[in-house]
């Protein structure tokens, strides 16, 4: 009997070994740490151009030992950053998610708002009240957090407030960005963490004061940029980020120099060294907006020492982020990836310069020639009601009182503003929403980057290399390339270095994020992994 007894332990053990083992050689292998490096006006074409002039560390490091996802493109039209960092992170497309781009026309209120503007939040330093509510899918970010509940840690810090809240998504602990006017962190109280403590010591210790005063001067000989090729008597600048915009702004150029990327990166470490990310085998995350762009740009490519300096600064920056990181939670343990938004190679007015067709489209002048024209039709009424973002919103209320048949007065606008001059298209919007088809084409890119609660009743396009511009002359997304690439790389844990010739679209970011971090896709993901660089379970 004791024999027996002894038999059927020996037996239990050892299968319980054997499970054990089987166990744990198909325990999930997780990065520890993810961090996201968004970076404002990011070119490949910058890149290759500055790649001699980078420290070994730093840009090169990402792009020459990392995942080079070589043709990927933004399958939305570029309509601010919101909109592209919104479709990165939720694996989907405006027509689902919600953010058609920084701004939208509020047919409520007849304004145009921010959109992530939100009155029933408050600020905390800020007069800003925000939060993500038009966002309406969740995002990889949130996934992670909703997969380990009080365990998996958030955190984002960015220089502006629509690439923050569009980065934290719903979940973040704290969202942090530059308030360019008192010089400091703030944040919207939309977030369970408020003001993350790291960001508030930097506001009182003086932390932030003595980052954001440091003199911007060439980091090296003048006459050693790419700029003083074309011009030989190109003289060293100076700014000092305190300075103000305009003369009548009470906002500083703080955002567009260097001092801006420094603030990030000394924030992000510290949040990464305070709050332990990546001390367990929970994965955390940390999302990073940086910026290439300089005060009063004119030109999207490179032809400015300052525009050269700042990609040489950053360089830098990104090479202290990562040897920290590295010490602290170390590169095989930690997940990177970096991306830019949509950008064109060349803007109008170098176009133009060159004798390439291309023009901004403003319109104020536009609206007013389409309501003139509808009155002369209809009336003497006001038609229009507003116009934002390639979107025209019509008056119902006026054409249903006259008793006219909307679809009519909706072609007639369409067939007026095909004669004006940088316009491609215009469509009803309900011909745009029910565009189906090919995935790839022009029209279900502009369907994608719709959404019902914000569209208005007519649509237009633009003819390449004509942008959209605001009242105040800012640009209303940055590319109108029929196909939009945008440079997007993977690094560190345990990926190898690869070029991924494949086409892929940013809608397959999220997936391709939750598969790595063995969690569900965002639930409006539309995209699918990117398979040929790592090893799925």
């Amino acid at each position: 009997m004791k024999s027996f007894f002894k038999d059927i332990f020996l037996t239990i053990t050892f299968f319980f070994f054997i499970g054990s083992i089987c166990a744990q050689s198909t325990a999930v292998e997780r990065p520890r740490l993810v961090v996201g490096i968004m970076i404002d006006g990011l070119q490949q074409k910058h890149l290759d151009l500055l790649s001699g002039y980078f420290d070994p560390g730093g840009f090169k490091k990402i792009t020459n030992q990392g995942v080079n996802l070589k043709n990927l493109s933004y399958n939305i039209v570029s309509a601010g950053n919101s909109s592209d960092i919104a479709t990165v992170m939720t694996g989907s497309v405006p027509f689902y998610h919600g953010v058609v781009g920084d701004k939208y026309f509020n047919r409520i209120n007849d304004r145009v708002q921010s959109i992530i503007w939100d009155d029933q939040e408050i600020g905390i330093g800020t007069t800003e009240t925000v939060s993500a509510h038009n966002l309406l899918s969740s995002t990889v970010l949130d996934e992670l957090t909703l997969a380990f509940p009080n365990k998996a840690k958030s955190y984002v810090v960015a220089i502006d407030p629509e690439e923050a809240v569009m980065l934290g998504g719903h979940t973040a602990k704290s969202v942090a960005w530059i308030d360019d006017v008192y010089m400091k962190w703030v944040t919207t109280g939309y977030y369970r963490e408020g003001l993350n403590r790291m960001a508030d010591e930097m506001n009182v210790n003086g932390g932030f004061k003595t980052l954001s005063t440091r003199v911007w001067k060439p980091l090296y000989a003048i006459q050693t940029y790419l700029a003083a090729s074309k011009n030989s008597n190109l003289a060293a600048f100076e700014y000092h980020p305190a300075e103000k915009k305009s003369k009548n702004s009470s906002v500083t150029i703080l955002k567009n120099t260097p001092a801006a990327n420094s603030l990030v990166v000394d924030l992000g470490l510290k949040i990464i060294e305070q709050e332990k990310l990546g001390a367990d085998n929970v994965p955390d995350m940390i999302m990073l907006q940086f910026t290439v762009r300089t005060p009063h740009e004119k030109f999207f490519s490179l032809q400015s020492a300052e525009k050269e300096d700042m990609y040489l600064r950053l360089d830098k920056e990104i090479q202290y982020l990562l040897q920290q990181i590295d010490t602290k939670v170390g590169l095989d343990k930690t997940l990177v990836f970096m991306f830019g938004n949509q950008t064109d190679v060349h803007s109008p007015t170098e176009l133009g310069e060159n004798n390439i067709p291309a023009g901004y489209f403003s319109a104020n002048r536009s609206m007013a020639l389409v309501n003139s024209y509808l009155m002369a039709l209809y009336g003497q009424e006001g038609w229009i009601t507003g116009y934002y973002g390639k979107n025209i919103f019509l008056n119902k209320q006026k054409i249903e009182e006259k008793k006219l048949n909307f679809k009519e007065v909706q072609q007639a606008v369409c067939d007026f503003m095909l004669d004006f001059e940088g316009v491609q298209s215009a469509s009803p919007t309900w011909q745009v929403l029910g565009v189906g088809g090919n995935s790839q084409s022009e029209m279900a890119r502009l369907r994608n980057s719709v959404h019902k609660n914000s569209a208005g009743d007519v649509i237009i396009t633009l003819l390449p290399g004509w942008l959209e511009v605001d009242e105040k002359l800012n640009p209303v997304g940055e590319s109108n390339a029929i196909v939009s690439y945008s440079p997007f790389y993977f690094y560190g844990w345990q990926l190898k270095p690869q070029v991924v010739t494949t086409p892929y679209q940013v809608t397959d970011i999220a997936p391709t994020l939750s598969r790595i971090l063995n969690i569900p896709m965002p639930n409006a993901c539309i995209g699918k992994p990117i398979v040929e660089f790592t090893t799925f379970p």
